[in-house]
């Protein structure tokens, strides 16, 4: 299997799974904004899952930029991610409604996020390897975003599902928020870090290129 068709799938899976996801928000009794307020712990946490899909979609998306081949260890880790990012549509509706602040739902959310940035950070890890060749060694062969990054990222979800064990429940969908900025902010520091750099190594070439023909 190539990596433009493995990217294909996740792709087809995420649209899939976000559309079901949209599927169980609870619908207003009738067409009044009172009623429409009603349902604002569904849509809410609607959305706030909508944009955890997101961040993972892109970093999945920013992950194939930089692998030129995959194997068995990746399109496994693939899937298991895949796997676990399945069960959205289900926690996500558990938490919706009247279950809005039921703690146990609260912890399955929770833990579910938490499982799913860890299987992205597998599947991260996996394509370094197999693209050890092409990325080269030290700090060039990691793969953005940084590890610090995500590993922050799955921190912030575990104190997120502990404060809803212990405080409030919707706490979770708040970390999770938290967590997709961080992501989102970290992982554009890296990139215009690296984009930057690379600019300046091409100027150092360019100059050092004139100054041989100067000599020359």
């Amino acid at each position: 299997m190539g990596k433009d068709k493995l990217g294909a799938f996740i792709d087809a899976v995420y649209a899939i799974t976000i559309t079901i996801c949209i599927i169980n928000i609870e619908k207003p009794t009738s067409i009044e904004w009172g009623a429409l307020w009603s349902v604002r712990d569904s849509i809410i946490t609607y959305t706030i899952t909508f944009f955890m899909m997101v961040s993972m979609w892109i970093q999945i998306h920013a992950l194939w930029h930089q692998i030129e081949k995959i194997n068995n260890a990746v399109i496994w880790a693939s899937m298991v991610f895949l796997f676990t990012s399945s069960f959205i549509p289900y926690t996500t509706d558990l938490m919706m409604g009247s279950n809005f602040s039921n703690r146990y739902f609260a912890i399955i959310y929770g833990l579910l996020t938490i499982f799913i940035s860890l299987n992205l950070l597998v599947l991260q890890i996996a394509c370094e390897k197999c693209n050890k060749d092409i990325l080269g060694s030290g700090k060039q062969s990691k793969i953005l975003p940084g590890r610090i990054i995500m590993s922050l990222d799955i921190f912030i979800k575990i104190i997120g599902t502990l404060l809803s064990v212990f405080v409030w429940p919707p706490v979770i969908l708040i970390a999770v928020l938290v967590a997709f900025e961080v992501n989102s902010l970290g992982s554009r520091i890296l990139q215009n870090k690296a984009k930057k750099k690379e600019e300046e190594e091409k100027e150092k070439g360019k100059k050092l290129e004139e100054s041989i023909d100067e000599e020359c």
